[in-house]
């Protein structure tokens, strides 16, 4: 049988990258930790941690860290319908989203579930593909991912669809696209790139026979951030239809082309009974319907 403490010890080296940061948490010395730490390993026969800036789990770790978060939240959970005091936030829930649903469309769900006062939100970001390693690795307990292959012990449910749009600024479409867009204008014309990992642009020149190395290109991984370089001119990008609606409607920016590209995005979460994290899939299922495209 594992030890409550020291499962909970290590849920707050990981989430707090340090064993300093996680004896703050929990209120003891990190000698304590440290031990806890030990007699875990001790006590499942091999490491857990590989011990470096930041620690690290091995793959026994994540097995544990898995097994770790599921069940304080089950126990919290307990505790809570037996009416135990139970701290705000006691039940925190960490969930791996993807940059553009989280500026889209996610906060609606944590909105919706904002009156429930023990329960509190750990988002991670991340792109769509990296968001289902971070809950095999056992960082969170459920994500949002563009990836249909299941994750053993996970149940996956499909969301639909976030449609993406050619876009820059009126300026920029003046500068570059003013004689039209073919593959002599695109090759003049800045790029703008959420990260390596985004073949949203790549996927839209292969209309043209084109390769983004072909072309100037700037990485800027931050969705709004994104959004504001694309304003201000500095090249031309795919961008979620829903981030940028309102902007359209008031030609802040400019539609290059009327071909959109489309993003999968799946729920994935442990197979488990447990109250809250039904409550949550429930909400994220009824937003995703109204907001992402369904086909």
């Amino acid at each position: 049988m594992l030890d409550h403490r020291e499962l909970e010890t290590l849920i707050a080296i990981v989430d707090g990258q340090s064993f300093d940061s996680a004896a703050r948490h929990l209120h003891i010395s990190p000698g304590a930790v440290s031990q806890r730490i030990k007699s875990l390993e001790n006590r499942i026969g091999n490491s857990v941690l590989i011990r470096g800036i930041p620690p690290r789990t091995t793959a026994a770790g994540e097995q544990v860290l898995t097994y770790a978060r599921r069940m304080l939240l089950l126990q919290n959970e307990m505790s809570l319908a037996l009416k135990n005091n139970l701290n705000p936030g006691a039940l925190s829930l960490s969930i791996a989203v993807n940059h553009d649903s989280l500026s889209c469309w996610f906060m609606d769900v944590v909105s919706s579930l904002n009156e429930q006062p023990h329960l509190s939100f750990d988002i991670h970001t991340s792109n769509t593909i990296s968001t289902q390693e971070l809950l095999k690795s056992g960082e969170v307990i459920a994500a949002i991912t563009s990836k249909t292959n299941q994750v053993a012990g996970c149940k996956t449910r499909y969301l639909g669809q976030l449609e993406y749009i050619p876009v820059c600024s009126q300026s920029f479409f003046n500068s570059h696209f003013s004689s039209g867009i073919g593959k002599e204008q695109l090759k003049s014309a800045p790029i703008a790139i959420f990260d390596r990992n985004d073949d949203l642009v790549e996927r839209f020149l292969t209309l043209y026979d084109m390769k983004t190395e072909q072309i100037k290109t700037h990485y800027i991984p931050s969705s709004h951030v994104l959004l504001d370089a694309v304003k201000r001119g500095i090249g031309w990008t795919m961008l979620p239809k829903l981030l940028i609606d309102d902007q359209l409607a008031t030609s802040k920016l400019v539609v290059i082309n009327s071909q959109s590209m489309f993003v999968e995005l799946y729920w994935n979460t442990w197979e488990q009974v447990s109250e809250i994290i039904a409550q949550v899939e429930k909400q994220v299922i009824s937003i995703a319907t109204k907001k992402l495209v369904q086909y």
